[in-house]
């Protein structure tokens, strides 16, 4: 007989309060019968109580029950209670007298007793599954073995009293010891670490506080920086149109047909045929010797004409300094756009 299936030991509290140590094993027969090893023992009183249950017996005695489980599955169901990871399986330890009494609130009589009338310490372990709108109960009956031998008892005692000197002759404890106490120091660093950590959040998150209101100051700073060098550059655009203009206007000669010679001119013109009128109609009406005052007034028509010109030029003198300032201004603002450009 060997073990081929799932194998548990484990402490469980039965509902009477009773704390035991419960085995079980699945071992194989032949190699293909297999069979249930229950064992459970009393934590305190060292009572031992065992049985063992083919698969032809587990699954006949659900099929008694009205909900057939096979033996895989009930197996896995006992694991499940032991374990406590289902709420739907519990599991009891009972007398014959628990269970008698059990098995009559059940049937409603006390005059079934189909397992005997034996007074023993017979020990049965129930398996309790709970559906929606029904509880179905298996039941395991265990043989009592009795209180442990003595010399068995004994020789256990011995052996973890030799296995502890041992331990203790090797170092393995004072190692241990070491071990521990290097943790606990460790513990204790941690612990201040994350207490000085703890206390500087609030610095930290001043400082992330900063950080991000300069970041929003960078961004404004630079938006506006942008909007200034598109208005340095459009009156950049503006300042090398007028030039341009400028240019063109001071490299005509006097003469070439400009509007302002033009527009001089035919004033001038005008204003010769009038007073060629004028000196007509006078030599009619009056004698024709000149009066200082006509002699000062012809000397300032000839001179009239050079006077414009001079005019003329001091206009153009003055646009070619116009001309400086704004070829000037235009270098510092391409300066100041290049500078601009750089810092974007």
């Amino acid at each position: 007989m060997n073990e081929v299936g799932p194998s548990l030991v484990t402490t469980y509290t039965f509902k009477s309060g009773k704390e035991c140590i419960v085995k079980i094993k699945v071992t194989a027969f032949k190699g293909y019968q297999r069979n249930l090893e229950l064992t459970i023992t009393d934590k305190y009183t060292g009572e031992n109580w065992q049985s063992s249950y083919d698969a032809a017996y587990i699954e006949n005695l659900t099929h008694k029950t009205g909900n057939y489980k096979h033996f895989d599955v009930f197996i896995a169901m006992l694991q499940s209670g032991l374990l406590k990871t289902s709420e739907s399986i519990s599991l009891d330890l009972l007398t014959f007298k628990d269970l008698e009494l059990l098995r009559a609130r059940k049937l409603e009589h006390n005059s079934c007793s189909s397992l005997g009338n034996t007074a023993n310490n017979r020990r049965y372990l129930i398996l309790t599954y709970t559906v929606e709108f029904d509880r179905i109960h298996y039941p395991l009956p265990l043989e009592y073995c009795g209180l442990p031998d003595p010399m068995i008892l004994q020789a256990t005692i011995r052996k973890l009293q030799s296995e502890l000197e041992r331990l203790q002759s090797t170092g393995v404890n004072r190692n241990l010891q070491k071990r521990v106490e290097q943790l606990t120091i460790a513990n204790q660093k941690l612990v201040q670490e994350n207490h000085r950590l703890s206390n500087g959040g609030k610095n930290l998150r001043y400082l992330l506080g900063s950080i991000k209101s300069l970041e929003n100051n960078v961004v404004k700073e630079r938006a506006s920086f942008r909007a200034h060098i598109q208005k340095l550059k459009a009156e950049n655009a503006a300042l090398l149109l007028k030039v341009q203009q400028l240019t063109a206007s001071a490299s005509r000669k006097p003469g070439d047909g400009s509007p302002a010679l033009k527009r001089y001119n035919h004033t001038h013109s005008t204003r010769r045929r009038s007073r060629s009128q004028s000196s007509s109609i006078s030599r009619r009406n009056k004698p024709s010797s000149l009066s200082p005052g006509s002699s000062l007034e012809s000397i300032r028509t000839q001179r009239s004409p050079c006077r414009n010109i001079k005019t003329f030029n001091n206009k153009t003198k003055n646009s070619k300094l116009d001309f400086d300032n704004l070829e000037a201004r235009i270098q510092t603002l391409q300066k100041l756009l290049k500078e601009g450009i750089n810092l974007n």
